[in-house]
């Protein structure tokens, strides 16, 4: 089962400012273009998407190939799929370069435009699925196999796979759709209509899991940072398990998995309302079976207009034809390592490593929480990647971090 952003088998290192290994900067500035997501494969490579294109990196950091999409921005996580990666732009189109070279293996133009969210490219069974017009494209050479409009649009669209012969996403409301492989509707549930959130859904414990905001985004009943939402688990015939009211706009997709200090899978929520002087962000974390609340990071608040590294460098990124401000989810979507600890991007610049060690709901304390601050902010797709001890996180800058090395190696300060 496809659990999104949980890493049940890799463990990262704990100890963030004493465990960076290396780091990557667009040559023009730190800020020169803006970072999107990262994937590793399995030999330790690690591809970066950036608003100017795509990279490969090797496990010590070397550049090792660059694919450049200008005039279209690139603005979602790549995925990697039988040695090709897979990625789509704003231009509409959808792209597959080797993993090896990065030489394209094809190249579809889907729609005029994609939308500049940030979500994620998916493949799965030789089939990759794209938003833009919501179509799905065969693996191998890039042809259009079918295309759907749901009832209302997607956004950060994310596609999951609970099994061989099906697919699961949420609309901007919080609808859940579950759609054969070959684009037949299977089943429609939840949401809230008239609504939008940046959140998306996971997968994992048998359920389904979807995140909604409670009020329309202009309405009088949004009040900014702590306008509730709701977080719904579905069984996987649609039906509702469980449902709890968060106390701020939930903004990313869960991760679902074991994490340290309690018993049977948990799920690890974001949340928070991004753009919003500050406004608060935490992180909660919920008992997967019942959606009882397990424990609470508070995270820093928002200090000023815009999140971290977002001004800087808005004239170069102009300049040079990119988007000149992310304007990133409060928080990147989580990870949760194999021993059960959490990493997570916010917006004002830190990567955490998080753990209730003690299980008493609270993450606090030096042996629960580790930061390095990246003075960049994480987008929503920013997901940190784990393989092999290894942690890579796309900030306003690129990051590996190895519990195999511990000298700071900090070109910017």
């Amino acid at each position: 089962m496809d659990c999104h952003v949980a890493a049940p088998q890799e463990i990262g290192p704990f100890l963030l400012n004493q465990s960076l290994k290396w780091s990557w900067h667009h040559p023009a500035g730190r800020f020169h273009t803006l970072t999107w997501g990262t994937a590793i494969d399995h030999q330790m490579n690690v591809y970066l998407s950036a608003a100017d294109g795509l990279r490969k990196f090797d496990k010590d950091g070397k550049q090792l190939w660059e694919v450049n999409v200008l005039p279209a921005n690139l603005m979602n996580a790549p995925a990697i799929y039988q040695g090709s990666v897979f990625t789509s732009d704003t231009g509409g189109g959808v792209r597959a370069v080797s993993m090896q070279t990065g030489k394209p293996a094809w190249f579809t133009n889907t729609s005029k435009a994609i939308c500049q969210d940030n979500g994620f490219t998916m493949v799965h069974e030789g089939v990759v699925f794209s938003a833009g017009d919501c179509r799905a494209l065969n693996a191998s050479d890039g042809e259009i196999l079918w295309t759907f409009e749901p009832d209302v649009p997607v956004w950060n669209f994310l596609a999951l796979f609970p099994d061989k012969e099906t697919m699961i996403f949420q609309d901007m409301t919080g609808k859940i759709y579950r759609m054969s492989l070959g684009g037949q509707v299977l089943w429609k549930a939840g949401g809230k209509e008239g609504t939008w959130t940046d959140g998306g859904a996971s997968l994992g414990n048998g359920m389904v899991f979807a995140v909604n905001n409670n009020h329309p985004f202009y309405s009088k009943e949004f009040s900014g940072e702590d306008t509730p939402g709701t977080l719904s688990a579905f069984d996987m015939d649609g039906h509702l398990r469980w449902q709890v009211t968060t106390p701020r706009p939930p903004n990313n997709a869960p991760a679902i998995g074991k994490v340290a200090g309690w018993p049977s899978m948990s799920l690890i929520l974001p949340l928070c309302h991004q753009g919003w002087p500050g406004a608060s962000c935490d992180v909660h974390a919920y008992d997967a079976n019942t959606g009882g609340l397990r424990w609470v990071f508070h995270g820093p608040k928002q200090t000023g207009n815009f999140q971290a590294g977002d001004a800087e460098g808005v004239g170069d990124r102009l300049k040079s034809g990119l988007r000149p401000m992310c304007l990133p989810n409060g928080w990147s979507a989580p990870t949760i390592s194999g021993d059960g600890t959490v990493f997570v991007g916010n917006e004002m610049g830190n990567l955490y490593a998080l753990r209730d060690l003690d299980g008493d709901g609270r993450v606090f304390g030096d042996n629960e929480v580790s930061y390095f601050d990246t003075h960049g902010a994480f987008s929503g797709t920013a997901t940190p990647a784990l393989a092999g001890n290894m942690v890579a996180a796309a900030a306003g800058i690129s990051h590996g971090w190895s519990e195999n090395r511990h000298e700071l190696d900090n070109p910017w300060f």
